[in-house]
């Protein structure tokens, strides 16, 4: 029996760059070298791909039209045996389908990540194409069960980040308030996250407003872009907040953005995990989120919730949290301490080795 370094094949049909993307790259960066060595396969115009290629790690292309593309499915059938895969391990549909098939043809152990709490089309894929389904949180985990999904096939692995990185004690941070103009007596709320309509940008935007009578020293920064984001900026200007609300784009210092915020929101109406929320306690920031998904899974007692679509009750979390200094030191010391024992990174990467060398039979 090979005893390694065993190849793993991740596969992403993708072609964005988002958490689900970002925790590709931690899992093959991760990975212990003396054991594994990991690969990528993406298609063509992948910025997960492009990342990979600059930062060394081998990546394979190849164009895949659907989860069907006979074409694409035989190349993925030659390529295993050429690179001597040890492990398929998909993270989106049409790839899962492709990489699935060939190495189930193959003998291969599949592995499927689940990293969202949408819909599924069927079981099919979970069941039949799939050795092992991991998902980002408990709730995805029980979701898929739901659907018919055998419950012992499925594991969940939380998304981990890197606690070095995400660290408020670090003495090279950028000063982000300083950065946007934004007074040292203002009160910043942050959201961080791509400008979708499930992201609920609309529902903070309307708190801010229904706030600022009574703090008038409110200001919103809003990270990320996305398809509503000229939707977001007519809300903005229709409700007169263009001096209250910044929206700074897509941003690569995170870690700096989150230090500079009194509050970190996230008004969403459906979440699997919410990593951007685990970055943010992670920095010692109070954050306030909805009662959906992974969310109360992540926050437990260090987060304040609030029911979907419900702005009163933001307005209120909000206010609670700008008048009780005792509630924000509480918050940001638990959230801390969640973090650092549930969410970090390596913790996550050991975890996902521990089942790639169960499936291969060995004990590394």
């Amino acid at each position: 029996m090979k005893k390694g370094p065993f190849n793993i094949l991740h596969t992403e049909a993708a072609l964005g760059f988002g958490g689900q993307e970002r925790r590709i790259l931690r899992e093959i960066e991760g990975l212990d070298p003396a054991r594994f060595r990991g690969l990528l396969l993406c298609q063509p115009g992948s910025r997960l791909g492009r990342v990979t290629e600059e930062r060394g790690i081998p990546t394979l292309w190849i164009k895949m039209r659907s989860g069907y593309d006979p074409f694409a499915f035989f190349k993925i059938f030659k390529l295993l045996k050429r690179e001597r895969v040890d492990i398929v391990h998909a993270h989106s549909s049409r790839d899962a389908w492709l990489a699935g098939a060939a190495g189930k043809l193959r003998g291969i152990p599949v592995f499927r990540t689940r990293h969202l709490l949408t819909p599924i089309g069927g079981p099919f894929v979970y069941s039949r194409l799939t050795d092992y389904v991991l998902t980002v949180s408990e709730d995805v985990r029980r979701y898929l069960i739901s659907t018919g999904v055998p419950a012992e096939k499925i594991i969940s692995v939380p998304t981990g980040i890197n606690l070095k990185r995400f660290d408020p004690a670090r003495t090279d941070l950028v000063d982000m308030r300083a950065r946007f103009g934004l007074a040292r007596e203002a009160f910043v709320i942050g959201v961080i996250a791509v400008l979708r309509s499930r992201k609920g940008h609309r529902f903070l935007i309307q708190a801010v407003k229904q706030l600022l009578p009574e703090f008038p020293q409110l200001k919103l920064v809003i990270v990320g872009d996305g398809p509503q984001g000229q939707n977001i900026r007519n809300l903005i200007e229709e409700l007169g907040l263009e001096q209250q609300v910044l929206m700074v784009g897509q941003q690569d210092d995170i870690p700096s953005i989150l230090k500079a915020l009194d509050a970190f929101v996230l008004p969403a109406q459906e979440e699997a995990l919410g990593t951007a929320l685990v970055e943010a306690t992670a920095m010692g920031v109070p954050v306030i989120s909805t009662r959906i998904g992974g969310i109360p899974e992540v926050l437990g007692d260090a987060g304040l919730l609030f029911t979907v679509d419900d702005v009163p009750a933001l307005v209120n979390h909000l206010r609670t949290l700008m008048r009780s200094p005792e509630l924000a030191a509480r918050l940001r010391q638990d959230g801390m301490t969640r973090a650092r024992t549930l969410y970090d990174e390596n913790l996550m990467v050991r975890r996902t080795e521990d089942l790639y060398l169960k499936a291969l039979g060995t004990t590394g």
